[in-house]
């Protein structure tokens, strides 16, 4: 009776429980919970409630499923696991390494090339888009050597890396290790204006290559100078969203010029560590377009007497050889500083890049093989050539 009597005492009641009363157990029963829920929130943060009447509820609206795409979740900072680029890049180049290359192997090992074997390996290289002046010089210097002998598969391979890393190997060295690493020493924003027909994977190229950006910490203002297209400024949004990169978007059919003009205004007004302006991708035969790419260029200088610092061509290798010329217009009007490279794992066609890079003397900076962020990166010359001919160049002493 005295232990039940403390207790009241303990928890402030002003009253007394009679002995062998069940109404004053329960009561008592009922204030210690009380007292324990008065512990609990007590116990809570500084800012919260402090008693139980000070609780208030705070709605929250459920997000619908089918609202939020997976990749939305994931914050840009976290690379996904997964395989290498090195080996994304061997599957992603699998139709053209079996359908042309290998197929010229398969031809070699059968002996000297005669009259009709000759005749066969130029149509599977001129149905590859190599080029005609990559196709003649390969097809005279296999001719010297099937004459010496039978090619072994490994010695068949190494010549044709050599071969063609000699026609690439001095123009990629010209890449600017800028548009891959982010300089925190640069004072101004690094201009980067991303040209290219519809439909070349332009506007995803531009949000991968912003999220690449800001996971190594650079602040990026993309520019929406695509104002012809509003799906396209949309998804541009959309990508610019997932990488916290800042978008300069204007009305549809607003003046593309005025667009890059302000998105490179905001940059510099924000110490924006690169500024990456798209760019509308009619048809490369259109006079109106190359010219509104020339004034467009031309209206960054009013700000950045250096600006464009780079000119980057987005090519999608399912065109081949029309990628070519579509390369060569692009270059004569806005001298182009590199190229990137993209869906190469839908075609057989990838070996068209050496003839691209051979006839401009243009690099790639970029190529991709998918969707995903991870399936952009770095054109590694070696990995590239490798995974063509399924090849591993030996390590040099």
């Amino acid at each position: 009776m005295q232990m039940i009597q403390a207790l009241y005492d303990l928890l402030g009641v002003q009253a007394g429980p009679n002995g062998g009363d069940l109404a004053g157990l329960l009561s008592l029963s009922f204030l210690a919970i009380v007292s324990l829920g008065r512990a609990f929130f007590s116990s809570g943060s500084s800012a919260g409630p402090k008693a139980l009447g000070d609780v208030t509820v705070e709605k929250i609206q459920p997000i619908a499923p089918e609202s939020v795409e997976l990749e939305e979740r994931t914050p840009p900072s976290v690379v996904e696991k997964g395989p290498s680029f090195r080996e994304r890049l061997k599957r992603g180049l699998d139709r053209s390494r079996q359908q042309v290359w290998g197929r010229i192997g398969t031809l070699i090992s059968g002996g000297k090339l005669d009259t009709e074997a000759l005749e066969e390996l130029e149509e599977i290289l001129y149905g590859a888009d190599i080029g005609p002046q990559t196709v003649a010089e390969l097809t005279e210097e296999l001719q010297k050597r099937a004459a010496e002998g039978n090619f072994e598969a490994d010695e068949f391979k190494s010549f044709l890396f050599t071969f063609l890393e000699s026609k690439m190997k001095t123009v990629q060295q010209a890449v600017s290790p800028e548009l891959y690493q982010y300089n925190a020493r640069a004072t101004t924003p690094k201009v980067i204006m991303v040209v290219g027909v519809n439909g070349a994977g332009k506007t995803t190229t531009i949000g991968k290559l912003a999220t690449k950006l800001t996971r190594q910490g650079a602040k990026v203002v993309v520019g929406a100078c695509d104002t012809f297209r509003a799906a396209a400024v949309d998804q541009l949004q959309v990508w610019c969203d997932r990488a916290g990169a800042e978008m300069i978007r204007a009305k549809e059919g607003a003046n593309p010029s005025g667009v890059g003009f302000e998105a490179l205004q905001a940059a510099k007004n924000s110490n924006a560590d690169y500024c990456i302006l798209d760019t509308a991708g009619r048809l490369h035969t259109s006079g109106n377009l190359m010219d509104e790419l020339k004034k467009s260029k031309a209206v960054l200088a009013k700000l950045d007497d250096s600006a464009p610092h780079e000119v980057l061509l987005v090519i999608d290798a399912i065109t081949g050889q029309n990628a070519l010329r579509q390369a060569e217009e692009f270059h004569k009007t806005l001298e182009l500083t590199g190229l990137v490279f993209t869906k190469c794992d839908g075609s057989s066609k990838a070996g068209s890049a050496i003839a691209i890079v051979q006839k401009l003397k243009v690099p790639i900076a970029y190529i991709g093989v998918g969707e995903s962020v991870e399936d952009l990166d770095i054109f590694s010359l070696e990995d590239y050539l490798g995974a063509l001919l399924d090849y591993q160049k030996p390590l040099s002493n």
